[in-house]
């Protein structure tokens, strides 16, 4: 896959979708068509939600044709264009919410990896000639961001655990050039991996699969809860589609009961072919984020993507407002959810005990 760039100076009509509450993401369904759009001079825009052309901005901030000051945002993901939409759109909507209008103060200028890790520097240095006021980089792009702004000091907003990876020093005062959104992706891990063993019988073997270089300690926290749990634990590393072919295979050897797929972004752009392989090896598996289930994955559990991506233009703003970065309080998620999907259930054979059906936010039937 190519990476793809895309300067949007164009208002988009509101997303169609929502999400719960509770300890237990949002819909990052791909969708086939744009809900709307208008357009700006100096801004091109394809009808498809696929494909974009680059429109070649200057350095920031500009003046737009009413005399007032537009300022570029920056958007660095490791995902796709199909993969990251609903994101994006969602991040879009809550500009919107804070009274940002794209094309009169604001313009979003967005770079998809398309799950190539190693062509976000190559994105992130796009974005730094633009000289945005701030780059919203989740996950592992905002190592490139951070490297590409080196020069120009730009605020990064990211998520992830921003403590446990050095970007901050501390959550109440990040004291850097990052701050964002940390949900504790190791406990989350150790969660699923609960949620999961409520399926299967008392002593399984379950593969967690993660993606790209996981943290230090990630596997050991997630195997501290495996053996707790009475769970035979087994690992597996995937960079590359053909590996994790490789580990889908070796879970077949193994004999796992199941899969535990790790929070990674890798891994998630590819949920799709992961759900496949699940489906073929008749593999129960749970994923890192809710709309996962929705798309046919058999379970997902964790933050509301729909909520955080409105917590990220939330920053954005107040950064635009003139906020330092260093003093901005890291935030929490303020949504969880656990959606269950009995259509695929039924096709693995699986029956999902009543009690965890009762602690579902949503069950796709």
């Amino acid at each position: 896959m190519t990476a793809r760039s895309a300067s949007v100076q164009t208002p988009v009509a509101q997303r169609c979708g929502a999400g719960t509450t509770d300890p237990a993401g949002s819909v990052q369904t791909p969708v086939a068509q744009r809900c709307g759009a208008g357009t700006q001079r100096g801004s091109w825009l394809l009808a498809t939600a696929g494909t974009t052309l680059l429109a070649g901005f200057g350095a920031q901030p500009s003046v737009a044709q009413t005399g007032q000051v537009v300022q570029h945002i920056g958007y660095l993901t490791v995902g796709s264009m199909t993969s990251t939409f609903e994101a994006v759109q969602t991040f879009r909507e809550g500009l919107r919410e804070r009274g940002h209008v794209e094309g009169r103060d604001v313009v979003l200028d967005v770079r998809y990896a398309e799950g190539r890790a190693q062509d976000l520097p190559r994105l992130a240095a796009e974005l730094a000639a633009l000289k945005p006021a701030v780059i919203i980089a989740p996950g592992q792009a905002a190592d490139a961001a951070l490297a590409a702004t080196a020069a120009l000091a730009t605020p990064i907003v990211s998520l992830g655990d921003l403590v446990a990876s050095g970007y901050a020093a501390q959550l109440g005062r990040p004291g850097g050039r990052v701050t964002g959104i940390s949900f504790l992706p190791f406990p989350l891990n150790a969660k699923r991996l609960e949620l999961l063993a409520q399926t299967l019988p008392r002593g399984s073997a379950v593969l967690n699969l993660a993606g790209l270089q996981p943290l230090p300690g990630a596997m050991k926290m997630v195997g501290d809860a495996g053996r707790t749990l009475g769970l035979v634990t087994h690992a597996a590393f995937a960079n590359t589609v053909a590996e994790i072919d490789a580990a889908f295979a070796a879970a077949r050897r193994l004999r796992v009961a199941g899969v535990n797929v790790l929070n990674s972004p890798f891994l998630y752009n590819l949920r799709a072919h992961i759900f496949q392989l699940a489906a073929s090896a008749k593999l129960p598996a749970i994923y890192q984020w809710p709309d996962a289930a929705r798309e046919g994955g058999l379970m997902g559990y964790g933050p509301s993507r729909e909520a955080m991506n409105r917590q990220l233009a939330g920053y954005a703003s107040r950064i635009l407002a003139g906020a330092r970065v260093a003093e901005l309080p890291i935030e929490q998620p303020t949504r969880f959810e656990l959606v269950i999907n009995l259509k695929t259930a039924r096709a693995l054979g699986l029956t999902i005990p009543q009690s965890l059906l009762l602690r579902a936010d949503e069950v796709v039937q």
